[in-house]
């Protein structure tokens, strides 16, 4: 049982953390998101 795999900027989007997918990259890049 695999599961699919989904681009953390997208997911941050789509859950409404982040206006945009450049802003949520930013924060990823910058050590503000953690799993």
């Amino acid at each position: 049982m695999t599961a699919e795999r989904q681009r953390a900027d997208r997911v941050l989007v789509e859950r409404g953390l982040f206006e945009s997918r450049a802003r949520a990259v930013a924060a990823i890049r910058a050590g503000l998101v953690t799993a």
